[in-house]
């Protein structure tokens, strides 16, 4: 808290005034260095308000009554009441009110199994799950498109120089899932234990719908029947890096622009010895030594083509022992007022406001245009 209310820098604002979880207030740092092409000092605005509204329904209308600039995330719902194109992988739009920004997000959704547990030690089951989800809807239909459907591996299609296309996912093939089903002994489901899968309370509906989606189609694929536990987000996480859940609900956002900060998920030293003890990011307890040699080489590589062909095929060695089942990954979506100008979208959501302008003159004559 000291750090967050006694802030030291050389950005374009300075903290003016913040009231933990009600609003923060910056304010034009006029010392700042940075000048526009024409000479001008930036930053353009003189303060920004961040205000802190709990509920999306709440923080939408707000929006809509013109009380807020800018919204970050939308809900499935929201898709429906502001007809909000979401076939948009990359880019933006502009509807009668306001400007939509896509960008793919640095962050998957997924299904993790723990690898020691007696059900899912056999990869042929892993296998036959993979093969028995349909992804494409979900996306459509659990998600109203606010996603896009994982057909590669754990790294997200984020990165520019990372060859995804080379990362062969998992199609949706019910002969395949029943193939490999019946391969690992459980023909049509028949003498397959009734599972568990585990999920963490928030994320809105979504993760919910995604997980019935899912139940549903195993059932009906594969002759399996889940059922669904849900429990806070810390207890959730706990139960899963202690190894006390074999089935569970798990994304990530990556920290930093880098594959390796996916791939570090299934790195084998990160797993310790005691089976009980807590494995905090390889939670699948995951080890195999080609992928460990991959991994290891890639994160030592300084030539970027090689280190990124390296991280591709870490990223295959994942979908080929099938660790995990990749559902899909975010996009992120950001919503304008028209008068918001040179705020650019990108997969890290990190925000310069420092260049940042509003042109209300413009907007005025569109509104009278409409």
């Amino acid at each position: 808290i000291e750090m967050r209310s006694h802030c030291v820098g050389t950005g374009p604002f300075v903290l003016k005034k913040l009231i933990e979880n009600e609003i923060i207030i910056l304010a034009r740092n006029n010392n700042y260095w940075k000048k526009d092409s024409f000479g001008n000092s930036l930053p353009y605005l003189d303060a920004l308000k961040f205000t802190f509204i709990k509920e999306k329904k709440s923080e939408m209308l707000e929006f809509i009554k013109g009380n807020l600039d800018m919204v970050f995330e939308v809900t499935r719902e929201d898709v429906f009441e502001y007809d909000l194109n979401t076939d948009l992988v990359k880019g933006e739009y502009t509807t009668n009110s306001f400007l939509v920004q896509v960008s793919p997000s640095l962050s998957i959704q997924y299904y993790s199994f723990k690898q020691m547990s007696n059900v899912f030690q056999d990869i042929d089951v892993r296998k036959a799950f993979n093969y028995a989800i349909d992804r494409k809807t979900i996306v459509d239909f659990a998600l109203n498109g606010l996603g896009v459907p994982a057909d590669h591996g754990i790294v997200p299609p984020s990165f520019e120089d990372y060859p995804i296309e080379d990362v062969k996912g998992y199609e949706f093939s019910v002969p395949k899932a029943q193939k490999y089903l019946a391969k690992a002994g459980f023909p049509g489901g028949e003498g397959f234990p009734r599972l568990t899968l585990s999920l963490n309370s928030g994320g809105g509906t979504a993760n919910l719908l995604v997980a019935e989606a899912v139940q549903k189609m195993l059932s009906e694929n594969l002759g399996i029947y889940l059922d669904l536990s849900i429990t806070g987000r810390s207890q959730h996480y706990e139960s899963v890096q202690t190894g006390k859940t074999e089935f569970w609900k798990d994304a990530w956002l990556a920290d930093y622009y880098d594959p390796e900060n996916f791939l570090c998920l299934f790195y084998g030293k990160f797993v310790p010895d005691d089976t009980a003890a807590n494995s905090y990011l390889n939670s699948t307890r995951y080890k195999n030594d080609e992928f460990d040699k991959l991994y290891s080489s890639a994160i030592k590589e300084s030539d970027k083509d090689v280190r990124m062909e390296l991280y591709s095929r870490a990223d295959q060695k994942i979908l080929d022992d099938a660790v995990i089942i990749p559902l899909y990954y975010n996009k992120t979506i950001r919503l304008l007022q028209l008068y918001v100008k040179n705020f650019p979208v990108n997969s890290m959501e990190v925000r310069d406001l420092g260049s940042v302008y509003f042109e209300f003159e413009e907007y005025k004559k569109l509104a009278l245009d409409k």
